[in-house]
């Protein structure tokens, strides 16, 4: 018998559709339920030092403004944060309604 590559397709498709209508394990997610019911998690996480961590990744010590002009193209402001006395990241300023 010659199997054609539509064939193969056709085939396959049907036995993973078979497999997954008659596997009672298919559906098994849909019936599980919270151990625990918890209205708000972060009142009641036992260990929140992670938001301490996640606060200072974004933290600065001073921000200032620039004009970014890549090949005198066009020249865009930007704002830089300082920590420790280095830039730590960039941002595009904000403010463009006041000049």
């Amino acid at each position: 018998m010659d199997v054609t590559r539509r064939k193969f397709l056709q085939v396959g498709a049907a036995t993973a559709a078979t497999v997954a209508v008659l596997n009672d394990k298919a559906f098994a997610l849909k019936s599980l339920q919270p151990v625990v019911g918890v209205d708000n998690p972060l009142e009641s996480y036992p260990d929140r030092d992670w938001e301490r961590v996640y606060l200072d990744q974004y933290r600065y010590d001073s921000t200032f403004t620039f004009v970014c002009s890549p090949n005198d193209t066009h020249a865009c402001r930007v704002k830089a944060f300082v920590r420790n006395g280095v830039i730590a990241r960039v941002e595009q300023n904000y403010d463009v309604y006041r000049y």
